[in-house]
């Protein structure tokens, strides 16, 4: 159980994840000719652009909103989120956790390239015939159950393994997060404000278990909120902007600026989370009059996709308005671009339409802000006088080639010559551990035999 059940689930569940991909791409790629096939048709309708270089950070795919705001996105997924953090410290070494993080990195771009050539795929397949607009699914997400359907429904075994795949994403997400929640209320909430009621390992798991079950049913029960934000990819990524984005602004804040002090920490986090919060469920309420899609087409619409007869609530739809969807859809299009082109000045739809891959920086941004101006007013922490470990010599990391007159001013008084090497302190950290792991109670024994991963069990 614990964390070492979640690595190890996870780890199947990737293979899950994998081979549902590649079926959905290679089949369907067939069915439209070849991948080479697909990829020109999305060129040719301007679906595929890598030189929009716009730096509108409204547009929410431009070059610079993915490299620049999506740097910042991930970031704050992987250096300021407990579950991918509680992932790295069960390494038993820094160097370790450091080449789990480096072999993640081709994992995690395969798992995106693939979904971006399923969805080049699915839009070769489904190009004259847009069935969001025809009225066959009422959300985009649902586009790919029914490619799976149309394509690989007739295939024994593959609409299985499909299902296996969206199972295997979401629990490998929900297990970790559950595990994070009940481990971090167990021993920051409930030991803290409980003292002398967690007396056995016993109560401590009951109580983790329960709290892990609370939330399972808190997260079932947000599902249906979730079907109301629009795609669930941008739902996700937007929460952590949301909230990611102001932790990782602490952090850098802390690390970076040695002239904070905690007052400006506080305040720029609250100040941070509530203005993202406003402009994401601004966003949800508001519904910014900015362009999302492009133009798209019910003209093929034949149903011969999967050699089915229209359902009975579209007959009268496929059989009156066929002729008419084309024209309808157009004229929809052109007038949302110049109602858009009309408010484009309209000082709320400009702040509500800043793309979500934005959040993380714009967050970040706001944290260091308010945080350092807030320091000035209540007084600046002294640099010298800090412990040099809470900090990051930045420009030693990144600039080693520098000569040292250069480097000295730009430590910015912080005695990181008193700091031990990074070897000396996982050594520290490592003697810490075996100390603890002596006196610890039979729970904490356990989860420190699972960080150092010598097999040990708890007694």
């Amino acid at each position: 159980g614990g964390m070492k059940a979640v690595l190890w689930t996870d780890t199947f569940q990737v293979g899950m994840m994998l081979a549902g991909l590649l079926a959905v791409l290679i089949q369907g790629s067939i069915e439209v000719g070849g991948f080479s096939k697909a990829w020109e048709r999305s060129v040719a309708t301007g679906r595929i652009n890598f030189v929009d270089f716009d730096p509108d950070p409204a547009i929410r795919h431009s070059f610079w909103t993915c490299v620049v705001g999506g740097c910042f996105t991930w970031l704050s997924v992987y250096g300021a989120n407990q579950s991918q953090i509680q992932r790295a410290i069960t390494c038993s070494t820094l160097r370790r956790a450091q080449l789990a993080y480096w072999l993640n990195w081709p994992g995690l771009c395969i798992i995106l390239y693939l979904c971006a050539m399923i969805g080049t795929v699915i839009y070769a397949f489904y190009e004259t015939c847009d069935p969001k607009t025809y009225g066959l699914i009422t959300a985009s997400d649902q586009l790919l159950p029914l490619f799976v359907l149309d394509v690989l429904g007739h295939i024994p075994g593959i609409p299985g393994l499909f299902v296996s795949c969206l199972f295997s994403g979401a629990l490998s997400t929900l297990s970790s997060g559950l595990n994070s929640i009940a481990a971090v209320l167990l021993q920051d909430v409930l030991r803290v404000f409980c003292v002398g009621r967690i007396t056995s390992e016993t109560i401590a798991t009951n109580a983790s278990k329960i709290i892990a079950l609370i939330f399972g049913f808190i997260c079932l029960g947000l599902t249906y909120v979730a079907s109301l934000l629009g795609g669930v990819l941008q739902a996700a990524l937007a929460l952590f902007g949301v909230i990611g984005g102001p932790l990782l602004g602490v952090f850098t804040l802390g690390m970076m600026f040695p002239w904070a002090n905690e007052k400006g920490a506080v305040v720029g986090m609250l100040t941070s989370l509530t203005l993202m919060l406003w402009i994401s469920v601004g966003y949800q309420i508001h519904k910014p009059k900015v362009a999302t899609f492009s133009p798209i087409s019910v003209e093929g619409c034949n149903w011969n996709i999967s050699d089915k007869s229209p359902p009975p609530h579209l007959t009268s739809f496929y059989t009156n308005s066929l002729n008419q969807s084309s024209t309808l859809i157009n004229s929809t299009i052109t007038a949302a671009a110049e109602m858009t082109k009309e408010d484009s000045y309209n000082i709320m739809d400009r702040f509500y339409s800043l793309s979500y891959l934005w959040y993380s920086a714009t967050a970040m941004i706001v944290v260091i802000g308010v945080g350092m101006a807030v320091s000035a007013i209540t007084g600046f922490e002294k640099p010298s006088e800090m412990d040099p470990k809470l900090f990051c010599p930045i420009f030693d990391v990144f600039c080693p080639f520098l000569p040292e007159k250069i480097r000295k001013p730009l430590r910015f008084g912080v005695q990181y010559d008193k700091m031990k090497s990074c070897g000396e302190m996982e050594m520290d950290f490592q003697d810490k551990i075996d100390g603890k792991e002596e006196e610890a109670s039979p729970l904490q024994g356990k989860v420190v035999a699972e960080v150092n991963g010598d097999g040990s069990k708890a007694m």
